[in-house]
């Protein structure tokens, strides 16, 4: 079956409406069939279940646990507060405590959905009390969360390792730069536009006292990250079992530390963590036999060729990787596109010469900008929904954030140093 015809089905498929997962399951059963009879469809459902059958995809459900049980345990709040502290207290601060809350939550949850969800309603509600346009105040949430999963811990990382059989260490440490300079760009972009746009300065300033009252309290919260990613740079645990391990942390501080996490509070807990894991972990399944359709039809060797007709430059083909990811992004939610274009574009960036670790970076944060890109951002809808905030407000004002975003994609593309210098560090 032609290259073209595969992915137009898949296109036309998730034009009409069909989920992701559904419209992949369909178009691989339905190639299978086509090419080999009802025989073939044997492999459809060993590769369905092959698909999500892998120990590391099981880090999952319990990073999504662990930023579930912070929103409902009182660690969300703590973190933006702690953030006040430090870099509250000039024009537009809130807006910096905005950003710097978001690093520090991405830091335990890896979701930019649970970034947006747990810390928006808190974000949102202190910018506008304080002064700001909601729609203002919605956008830097939304910009802000897509932080989360570049810097560790990451649940895309987690889906590409699988993917790409990479070590998923070695990518969570190669997300940390990435993520801070994510971070910087977003507080310059404040800090230049803070006066042209009449942003308030914050009229109560805690004194130290209160200041140190309020960091101390989050201490418990800031340790995960110590936790989670001290104990896969020193070999104690497995991504898997650190996912485990930060799920377990925010249950014990949410229960017994800040005692805002009930026990009548885990049934929608695990409820909510449940049906959002089975979301991903079916579009794993599903691309699984989609993938090996791929494969059979040769579909990355076209892909590769086509490319390398175009340029046998590493960089122009990064360049034409990251416009195609960024269209796909606007339309496609990320892991989607990532469980998609995998099995294609890998083989090419092995021919080229380009580290799988570094390119992993490039995806992620590709897909990261593709959260907060109309029409299909799903940031975007989701502080919409949790704020109140109407969407044109939030995309009115988001795009000079997704400048910033550029910038920063752009400069880990062709300065891999600033991606693979932290793994380089650690041995890896």
């Amino acid at each position: 079956m032609p290259v073209f015809v595969i992915m137009s089905s898949l296109v036309m498929l998730i034009l009409v409406g069909l989920p992701i997962a559904v419209a992949l399951a369909m178009l691989a059963a339905g190639t299978m069939w086509w090419a080999a009879g009802p025989d073939l469809l044997v492999i459809f459902i060993q590769r369905f279940y092959s698909g999500m059958n892998a120990f590391s995809l099981l880090a999952i459900p319990f990073f999504i646990l662990a930023g579930n049980l912070m929103n409902t345990g009182g660690m969300t709040h703590r973190i933006f507060h702690t953030a006040q502290v430090f870099v509250g207290r000039v024009r537009g601060g809130l807006g910096h405590v905005n950003v710097v809350g978001s690093m520090l939550f991405s830091g335990m949850s890896g979701s930019a959905v649970a970034d947006s969800a747990g810390l928006g309603v808190v974000e949102v509600k202190a910018m506008s009390d304080a002064g700001y346009k909601p729609g203002y105040a919605a956008a830097i949430t939304a910009a802000s969360s897509t932080i989360g999963p570049v810097v560790p811990p990451s649940i895309p990382f987690v889906i590409y390792g699988s993917l790409a059989n990479v070590s998923v260490g070695a990518l969570f440490l190669a997300g940390i730069l990435p993520g801070l300079l994510m971070g910087l760009s977003m507080m310059v972009i404040i800090a230049l536009t803070a006066r042209s746009k009449g942003l308030p300065v914050l009229s109560e300033r805690p004194d130290l006292r209160e200041s140190v009252r309020t960091v101390a309290g989050a201490i418990p919260a800031l340790a995960m990250p110590i936790f989670v990613v001290g104990g896969l740079l020193m070999g104690i645990v497995t991504p898997t079992e650190a996912a485990v391990l930060a799920a377990a942390y925010a249950a014990f501080i949410g229960i017994f530390v800040y005692r805002e996490l009930k026990l009548s509070d885990l049934p929608e807990v695990l409820w909510v963590t449940g049906r959002q894991a089975v979301q991903v972990l079916f579009i794993m399944a599903a691309a699984a036999p989609f993938s090996w359709v791929l494969v059979q039809q040769q579909v990355p060797n076209a892909v590769v060729e086509g490319l390398l007709g175009l340029s046998e430059q590493p960089w122009v083909i990064l360049i034409l990787i990251n416009v195609i990811l960024l269209v796909l992004g606007m339309f496609i939610e990320g892991i989607a596109v990532m469980v998609i274009c995998m099995p294609m574009l890998l083989p090419l960036t092995t021919q080229m010469g380009i580290d799988p670790v570094h390119f992993g970076v490039v995806v992620v944060l590709n897909l990261m900008i593709g959260l907060i890109t109309p029409p299909v951002g799903l940031c975007l809808y989701t502080v919409s929904q949790v704020a109140n905030v109407d969407l044109l407000e939030i995309i009115r004002e988001v795009w000079i954030y997704l400048v910033g975003l550029i910038v920063v994609l752009l400069l880990i593309t062709f300065f891999p140093g600033l991606v693979m210098w932290v793994p380089t560090l650690f041995g890896f």
